[in-house]
């Protein structure tokens, strides 16, 4: 007798393998898209450091862009950073010769962690735990 088809073991068997590699693959797959997430928001934070940079080679101090002075070095937050869900970007610490960058995590896992970067372009992070950013 010549039968064709698979048998409930080997149909059990395909689905216990891929059952194991989901197990594998999804948190890999999350942890590259917050790394990726992260290293946007690093990108985005140094675009806006060495902005704060031509700012204060003009000015003489650096701003925290209330009204937009950014604007006179060419600078246009929303067209270098895109619209973003994922991060907010705020100016601290704003003194005549120190500025922080921070970007603010909106969503996710990590919602409300940080990432600073500052006026020599040391970044640091408020959880250093989450290695995904590093």
């Amino acid at each position: 007798m010549n039968r064709k088809g698979f048998t409930l073991v080997e149909l059990l068997m395909v689905v216990i393998i891929i059952g194991i590699l989901a197990t594998i693959a999804v948190p890999n797959y999350y942890k590259a898209v917050e790394r990726a997430k992260a290293a946007k928001a690093k990108a985005s934070l140094d675009l806006m450091r060495k902005a704060e940079i031509s700012y204060r080679a003009l000015n003489d101090t650096f701003t925290d862009n209330s009204g937009d002075e950014l604007d006179s070095v060419d600078f246009s937050t929303a067209a270098v950073i895109g619209v973003s869900t994922d991060w907010t970007y705020t100016f601290g610490n704003v003194a005549a010769t120190t500025v922080d960058v921070v970007a603010t995590r909106q969503t996710g896992q990590y919602a409300n962690e940080s990432i600073t970067i500052d006026q020599d372009g040391i970044i640091t992070y408020s959880d250093p735990t989450i290695l995904e950013w590093q």
